[in-house]
């Protein structure tokens, strides 16, 4: 499990009474996603387990993602193609195999675009269905609640509503249900704000988060995030008539109608282009003007924003084939070559996501070379509180081992790191202690934080080297008293 996962597992195993304490301190925003996942646990607890709700969610996503490609070009095969681009896109694949709300927030908005698209319908018929806004709303307070940063789809949305052209008395309806959604989320946005030091580790982005942000988007294979691009920029070449479900029939002997920019109506670029831009620009932006906040996975689901573009345009290139051929070539051809082709270009990757190293933070193997190595009574620094978060995840790894340098337990404090005795006690107990471990890094008289500087220099000058190993991102070494 990575840092994020064993965050998870250990908050969802928590009494409620706990759980409720933890979340008074810190991670709030994903405190729905924790009590869905403390009555998942009751079937079982391990990394497969509780795995298994972002695949089903991110499952959802994907035929979600079918359904709003279908709706909004008139083709099943332009649905398809978005949804296999979304489903062979390594990130997708990351986080539908992580436990972590990610592919829950993902789902929800995907549900909540596709409701915004039933309503939309409605009053271009000249109807005002009430509930089908309400269902809309309920799905924007489930997204926020499963994250906050969720609610930053409305910028899209509103911006789709307004290409529509259908009126004042529309745009005021969608901006009445999105402010009620958005309402209902505000006491966990106040709560949150309170808890904004646990964000304290995110910089502001740069060039390098541009890129990996297109990464997660068209994947990380240059030649095919290029060919999913260049399909994605042939969705948005003009004529949009092509794209509409109602109104004007597409196809052979039609005339041009506007772009889709000018046409009004619900197109398929009016939707995914917002979706994708918007979200993570915002974010961004905020980001870099004010506190940094931005983290690639807050704004995940603008990643369907870019597969309904790339089927959209797949499926596009595919008319122009089948309509230049004389109608020999099936409509299709373009698009299962072009997604037969992005797979096996993502083949490495893909696998890549499937293994320990593909997390920040590996904590099994190095807690199991501990378990497999300490006795008992070993003493164990962890060389920043961060790390400690290993201990929560594979407790029985470090049963032989005492944690002295610890005050407060994380379930005491309500946090994951718990709280550290003074340093000069620290260095009053090592003495006391025949074996010490060392997790996280190595002890040296140069690191920069002064409690962990202290701690190595007398590591270095009462105790000697006996083991070290080095995990993916964790070195784990043992002293033993001279």
């Amino acid at each position: 499990m990575g840092n994020d996962e064993v965050a998870t597992r250990w908050a969802a195993l928590l009494p409620l009474h706990a759980l409720v304490h933890l979340l008074r301190n810190v991670d709030a925003v994903h405190g729905l996603y924790y009590l869905l996942m403390h009555g998942w646990v009751a079937l079982g607890s391990t990394p497969v387990t509780i795995r298994i709700p972002s695949v089903i969610a991110m499952a959802v996503a994907a035929a979600l993602l079918v359904i709003i490609g279908r709706r909004l070009t008139g083709s099943g095969w332009a649905g398809l193609f978005a949804g296999l681009i979304m489903v062979t896109t390594p990130s997708i694949s990351f986080y539908a195999q992580t436990a972590r709300s990610y592919a829950m927030v993902f789902a929800c908005v995907l549900a909540a675009t596709l409701a915004l698209l039933y309503a939309l319908a409605a009053e271009a018929a000249g109807e005002c269905d009430r509930r089908r806004w309400v269902v809309y709303a309920g799905l924007v307070t489930l997204g926020g609640y499963l994250n906050e940063m969720s609610l930053l789809v409305l910028a899209a949305h509103a911006v789709t509503v307004w290409l529509t052209r259908y009126g004042r008395p529309v745009f005021e309806r969608w901006l009445a249900a999105a402010a009620v959604g958005a309402a209902l989320v505000l006491p966990l946005v106040l709560l949150s704000i309170k808890e904004h030091a646990a964000l304290g580790w995110v910089s502001p982005p740069g060039l390098s988060d541009i890129r990996i942000l297109v990464q997660d988007y068209f994947g990380v294979e240059t030649v095919g995030a290029a060919l999913l691009i260049i399909c994605a920029v042939v969705a948005l070449l003009p004529p949009a008539g092509t794209w509409r479900r109602a109104g004007a029939a597409a196809g052979a002997g039609t005339e041009p109608e506007p772009a889709w920019w000018r046409s009004g109506g619900v197109t398929l670029p009016s939707v995914a282009l917002p979706l994708l831009v918007l979200p993570a620009a915002i974010l961004m932006i905020e980001s870099v003007l004010l506190r940094p906040l931005y983290v690639d996975r807050y704004v995940l689901y603008g990643e369907a924003g870019a597969a309904l573009l790339a089927g959209a345009g797949i499926y596009r290139i595919g008319r122009w084939l089948h309509e230049a051929s004389g109608r020999r070539v099936p409509v299709w051809t373009p698009g299962v070559v072009l997604c037969l082709g992005v797979l096996v270009l993502q083949l490495a990757p893909l696998q890549h996501v499937h293994t320990p190293q593909s997390r920040r933070y590996d904590y099994g193997g190095p807690s199991r070379y501990v378990g497999a190595h300490a006795r008992p009574g070993d003493g164990i620094i962890f060389f920043g509180k961060f790390y400690r978060k290993a201990e929560l995840g594979y407790p029985a790894d470090f049963r032989n081992t005492i944690d002295f340098t610890q005050a407060l337990s994380p379930l005491q404090v309500g946090n994951f790191q718990g709280r550290d005795k003074p340093v000069a006690e620290t260095e009053r107990l090592m003495p006391g202690y025949r074996r010490i471990w060392v997790f996280g890094a190595r002890p040296s008289r140069y690191r920069p934080e002064a409690e962990l500087r202290a701690e190595s220099i007398q590591l270095l000058r009462d105790f000697t080297l006996i083991r070290i190993r080095r995990f993916h991102g964790i070195v784990v070494t043992l002293w033993q008293r001279r």
